[in-house]
C-alpha cells in the first residue's frame, strides 16, 4: 500500500468559536502553590473500543477514583476506589471491563511510592480481580515484584490481555522479557514465547495478535559495546530470523513501528542509508533492508505511527517536533484534526476516535489540559472538564519556538517564554537547562516556567547539543562536551537574547536539575560575570563521580559503553574530567547559589551536593541549601514541589528581581 503524506487544508468553518481565549498579561497574583498542585483530574479520559463509554480518573474525597461515563446518557458511575490509594493507568480490556493499577500519588515522597500491581473490574462493578500484588504487598511477603506491562487487548469480548513480564529475564544484563496471555477474570496466564530467541526487551504483535518481531540488546564480549539484534518471523509457526544488527553507539539501530492490516507489511524506524534523522520506512523483505520512506521530517526524528483498529487503517505519523504534530495519511482524520486546530488556535490537539464519538484533549504552555467530547454525527463539541481548574481564566504566558546559532554555527532550537503584557525589552532572564543530558524539553505547560513568567521573568530553554530527537549529529556533537560546547550553547542563547535587546545583561540567572544542575554550577564557573545567581537541584557536580560513586544507579553496561563515549572515559580522559569538574573549578564561582538534593537519590547521590556546598562555604560563597528527606531524583510529594517553587522564586527575586539591589 502506498501512503501519501498530506497536511489537510483548514475547513471553512471551525467546530466551535471562542473555546479558548488567549491570556492578556501575566498574573503575578496567582499563588505559587497553584502552579504545582496536582491536577484535579488525573490523565486523559480513554474511549472504550466501541466508543460508547469513557473511562475517567476523577477526584473524590482526596483520592483519584475510576469512573465510567456512558456517552449516550452522560451517566457517570464510579467502579473502582480505595480510601488509601489513587487509581492510575486504566486500560480497556473489552467494552465492559478495565484493568488498572494503584499509586500513592503526590501524598508521599519517593521512598513511600509502593503502589503498582494490576487489578481488573467490569464496568458494572462486578468480577473484581487482583491480578498481581502491589510493591508494598510483595515487600511485606518478601517476594519479588512481578509487574505486567500491557502489549495489546486480545479483542472482541475477550477478557484477556497480551502482556509482557520479565520474570525469566531478570538475570540478563540489559533485561529480557516474555509475552503472556493473561485472563483478567481468573488471573491465569499462558506463556506465548516458549521459543523466545533470547534477551528480547521489546516485542511487536501483528493485528491478529501474533508475536512477529522482537528486539534484543546484549553486550559484546571484549569490547563491551551494546549490540541491538532485531528478530522477525513470518507467523507463529515459523522460525525466528535475525534481520538487523547494529551497535547502539553508531546510531544505526532500528525500531519496529508496527504492521499494516494485511499483517505482511512491516514498518520500521531508523537512520538508514546514512540519514541523520530517523524516518519510518516499509521493510523490504526481498532485499533485507529498509525500503520506501512513508514518514520523515527535516528537523526531527520520526518513529511513531497512529493506527485505527476499527477502520483497519494506518492513519498517520506522529512528529515529536518542538511542537507535536501528526501528519495524517487518512483524509477523514486529517479533516477532523484541521477543524479541531482551527477551533483551538495555538493549542496542541490530540484526539481519540471510536465509532461516532471523539474525545479531544487540548493543551499548550498556557493550558494544562482541557477535555472535550465531540459527536461526529451531530457536529457538536462539548467541554467536559479542565485538568487544573484553579488556573482557569488566569493569565499565563505563552511559549514560542526560536532558534539561534551557536558560536561554531550549530543551530540550537529553544523554547522562549516571555511574560505576557510586558514589553520584550530588558527583561530579567532565567536560563533553564534540561536534565539528561541525553534528553530534551517538550512544549507544554511547565509549572516552573509559568511561575517565573508570572513574576516577570523571561525563560529560555535551549535544546543544546547532546539533546535527543533532533538527529544523530546534534546528539553526538555533545559527546564529551560537558562544560565545553554544551555549556557554550546555553551561554550563546543568553547572549543572543541580550543582543536582541530582549534581556537585561545585568539580570540573568541559570537554573536546572540533574544535568541542568551541573550546567548551572559550571555556568557560574565559566561565565562568572554573566550569571548573577544559580539554582541547582539534584545536579551532578563532578562528571567523573558518575563513574566512581559506586552506590549510584549510573553504572553497568550503558555506562561502560555509551556513558564513556558521551560523558568521558575515566581510564583515558583525566584531563577532560579535571577541566569539566564544577567542584574542581569552584574557586571561580562568585554568584550566590541555591542547592536542593534528595536524601534517597541514587541517580545523583547526595555527595554531589554536599561536596560542592562544603567547597563553596569554605571559600566564603553564599549558599542556600535544602535536603528533601525521603525524595529521590525528583520531588514526588506535592508539598515539596510547592516548597521548592517558592524557594526558587524568592531566591531569584532576591538577586535579579525588580526589587534586587544592582551592584
Amino acid at each position: 500500500m502506498k501512503y501519501t503524506m498530506s497536511r489537510a487544508l483548514l475547513l471553512g468553518a471551525t467546530l466551535i468559536s471562542s473555546v479558548y481565549t488567549p491570556a492578556v498579561f501575566a498574573d503575578p497574583s496567582i499563588p505559587i502553590s497553584d502552579f504545582y498542585k496536582k491536577a484535579q483530574y488525573s490523565g486523559r479520559p480513554i474511549l472504550s473500543p466501541d466508543g460508547q463509554s469513557m473511562a475517567v480518573l476523577t477526584p473524590r474525597n482526596g483520592r483519584t477514583v475510576l469512573a465510567i461515563i456512558r456517552l449516550d446518557s452522560r451517566t457517570p458511575k464510579i467502579i473502582a476506589s480505595d480510601p488509601d490509594w489513587d487509581i492510575v493507568s486504566p486500560v480497556w480490556v473489552n467494552n465492559e471491563r478495565l484493568a488498572f493499577s494503584l499509586s500513592k500519588g503526590s501524598d508521599v515522597v519517593y521512598e513511600q511510592q509502593t503502589g503498582g500491581g494490576m487489578f481488573a473490574v467490569n464496568t458494572d462493578g462486578s468480577k473484581f480481580r487482583k491480578i498481581t500484588p502491589t510493591i508494598k504487598e510483595a515487600m511485606s511477603n518478601n517476594l519479588p515484584y512481578k509487574p505486567y506491562r500491557m502489549l495489546a487487548r486480545v479483542g472482541g469480548d475477550s477478557a484477556d490481555l497480551i502482556v509482557v513480564n520479565n520474570e525469566r529475564g531478570r538475570s540478563a544484563e540489559l533485561g529480557a522479557s516474555d509475552v503472556l496471555r493473561l485472563d483478567t477474570v481468573t488471573g491465569r496466564t499462558s506463556l506465548l514465547t516458549f521459543d523466545n530467541p533470547g534477551k528480547i526487551g521489546s516485542w511487536t504483535l501483528d493485528h491478529n495478535r501474533v508475536i512477529r518481531a522482537g528486539i534484543a540488546l546484549d553486550v559484546e564480549a571484549g569490547s563491551k559495546r551494546i549490540t541491538q539484534s532485531v528478530y522477525y518471523r513470518d507467523d507463529e509457526k515459523s522460525p525466528w530470523k535475525k534481520i538487523h544488527q547494529a551497535y547502539l553507539d553508531e546510531g544505526k539501530t532500528m525500531q519496529i513501528a508496527g504492521f499494516d492490516y494485511d499483517n505482511k507489511t512491516m514498518f520500521v524506524a531508523g537512520r538508514f542509508g546514512g540519514r541523520d534523522k530517523e524516518a519510518i520506512h516499509i521493510w523490504d523483505f526481498a532485499k533485507g533492508g529498509a525500503g520506501e520512506i512513508i514518514a520523515d521530517h527535516p528537523l526531527v526524528d520520526v518513529e511513531t505511527l497512529r493506527f485505527d483498529s476499527a477502520r483497519k487503517k494506518v492513519v498517520g505519523a506522529v512528529v515529536d517536533g518542538m511542537k507535536v504534530e501528526t501528519i495524517f495519511f487518512d483524509e477523514d482524520y486529517a479533516k477532523l484534526d484541521a477543524a479541531f486546530r482551527a477551533s483551538f488556535p495555538g493549542q496542541e490537539v490530540d484526539f481519540q476516535w471510536a465509532g461516532k464519538n471523539v474525545v479531544l484533549y487540548v493543551s499548550s504552555a498556557t493550558n494544562p489540559g482541557s477535555v472535550y467530547f465531540y459527536d461526529t454525527e451531530k457536529k457538536k463539541l462539548e467541554p467536559l472538564y479542565v485538568m487544573k481548574p484553579e488556573l482557569e481564566g488566569k493569565k499565563l504566558s505563552d511559549t514560542s519556538v526560536i532558534s539561534y546559532a551557536a558560536r561554531d554555527g550549530l543551530s540550537i532550537p529553544a523554547y522562549l517564554t516571555l511574560p505576557e503584557g510586558k514589553p520584550a525589552k530588558k527583561l530579567p532572564l532565567i536560563a533553564y537547562v534540561h536534565g539528561g543530558p541525553h534528553a530534551r524539553d517538550e512544549y507544554g505547560y511547565n509549572p516552573m516556567t509559568q511561575t517565573l513568567a508570572s513574576r516577570g521573568y523571561a525563560v529560555l530553554q535551549p535544546q543544546f547539543r547532546m539533546s535527543t530527537g533532533f538527529g544523530w549529529k546534534h546528539h553526538t556533537a555533545g559527546w564529551k562536551q560537558w562544560g565545553l560546547a554544551m555549556q557554550d550553547d546555553v551561554t550563546d542563547g543568553v547572549n543572543y537574547l541580550i543582543n536582541q535587546g530582549i534581556v537585561d545583561k545585568d539580570r540573568v540567572c541559570i537554573i536546572g536539575a540533574s544535568y541542568g544542575g551541573y550546567a548551572t554550577m559550571y555556568g557560574l564557573v565559566k561565565d562568572p560575570d554573566l550569571y548573577k545567581c544559580g539554582v541547582n537541584w539534584v545536579g551532578v557536580t563532578d562528571v567523573k563521580m558518575l563513574f566512581t560513586v559506586n552506590w549510584s544507579d549510573m553504572s553497568g553496561p550503558y555506562m561502560d559503553n555509551l556513558g564513556r563515549l558521551m560523558h568521558g572515559d575515566p581510564d583515558k580522559d583525566e584531563a577532560y574530567f579535571t577541566k569539566s569538574s564544577a567542584i574542581g573549578n569552584a574557586s571561580k564561582i562568585k554568584a550566590p547559589v541555591l542547592m536542593g538534593y534528595g536524601s534517597e537519590d541514587v541517580r545523583v547521590p547526595l555527595i554531589h551536593g554536599e561536596k560542592m556546598r562544603d567547597k563553596l562555604l569554605a571559600q566564603g560563597n553564599t549558599v542556600e541549601w535544602v535536603v528533601m528527606v525521603g525524595e529521590e531524583h525528583n520531588w514526588y510529594r506535592e508539598s515539596n514541589r510547592i516548597k521548592w517553587g517558592e524557594m526558587v522564586t524568592r531566591f531569584l527575586d532576591k538577586y535579579i528581581g525588580d526589587g534586587a539591589v544592582k551592584k
